[in-house]
């Protein structure tokens, strides 16, 4: 009778690679939430002051804004969920 390979070994592998992975993913999640997060300081009052009159420009520089946030959200989702392939 052949031998097989008891259903343990593979998940184990898998659960030993997807450890780099996540801490690359969080890793990266961390990094993009600091420049984000420098951009915004940086510049935030900049673009305040000069969209402040100009209804429009508000709306965009708000919906970039919102779509930063959207991006962060998802990235560190991703970071944070294991998800084996």
């Amino acid at each position: 009778m052949p031998e097989t390979l008891s259903i343990a070994s593979p998940s184990a592998v898998v659960e030993s690679a997807l450890i780099p992975r996540n801490t690359a993913r969080v890793a990266i999640s961390v990094l993009l939430t600091v420049l984000d997060s420098w951009a915004v300081v940086a510049f935030g009052g900049t673009l305040y002051r000069v969209s402040a009159h100009h209804t429009i420009w508000l709306i965009g520089i708000a919906l970039l804004v919102v779509s930063l946030l959207g991006s962060l959200t998802r990235t560190w989702y991703l970071a944070l969920t294991v998800r084996p392939r």
